[in-house]
């Protein structure tokens, strides 16, 4: 009555259906059962056309299988696995990116404190010069002194 295009039973013990895994189109108003094949490796596979993918069942679990791309879609496991993992990752480059932050605020620092100390330096020898200066003006001025 609702109109749904395919449905699919999943027995994962086996104790319920013939086969661990069936899947229902609607055609012409009833539920016709989806042909199930058996892969090389012994993977029981069954294709929806709704989905565009391949329900197989592996290693006792249901996975689903993109045929354009040969791969299958990650599964929770997989995706909570792979989202800790970039999360890792994504910390990991943060941190790594504070620390570059942290390390040139350090070298600027460090530039501007150079920078004062050689103002200080200057400022210091034009003070020494001109003290120099300033004696070797008194020492011309005394008669006793060639």
């Amino acid at each position: 009555r609702l109109g749904v295009q395919e449905y699919w039973q999943y027995d994962p013990t086996g104790n319920y259906l013939e086969l661990s895994l069936q899947g229902l189109a609607l055609v012409a108003g009833e539920y016709q059962p989806l042909p199930a094949w058996e892969l090389e490796d012994g993977t029981l596979a069954v294709r929806s056309e709704v989905l565009g993918l391949e329900l197989r069942l592996v290693d006792q679990g249901l996975r689903f299988y993109d045929p354009r791309t040969g791969e299958y879609l990650r599964d929770l496991e997989e995706s909570e696995d792979g989202r800790e993992q970039a999360e890792s990752r994504a910390e990991q480059e943060a941190e790594g990116r504070r620390r570059e932050a942290a390390a040139r605020q350090a070298a600027e620092t460090r530039v501007q404190q150079e920078a004062a100390a050689r103002r200080q330096e200057a400022a210091a020898r034009q003070a020494a010069e001109a003290r120099v200066a300033e004696l070797e003006a008194l020492l011309d001025r005394r008669p006793d002194v060639e």
